[in-house]
């Protein structure tokens, strides 16, 4: 049986989240002009949230991808 190491674990996360983050936020700038104010603003703290929670994560990670972590920076300001 394969034991994978807690790092590794967080890395296979990491890539999940990010998958998640790069649909979630293409369908919001699809749509966000559409979106209704109170909807776009309760998405855009729901994205924010989980990019930041993702940027931790990363900072976890040795060593740190810091060109992913200013990737995930720059696109909460793209929001």
């Amino acid at each position: 049986m394969l034991h994978h190491s807690p790092m590794d674990q967080k890395i296979q996360y990491l890539n999940q989240m990010i998958e998640i983050i790069d649909t979630k936020v293409t369908i919001f700038k699809k749509n966000k002009s559409r979106l209704p104010q109170a909807a776009y603003t309760a998405e855009k703290q729901v994205l924010t949230r989980t990019i930041e929670d993702t940027i931790k994560l990363a900072e976890e990670i040795k060593p740190a991808p810091f060109s992913l972590i200013n990737d995930l920076k720059a696109l909460i300001k793209q929001l």
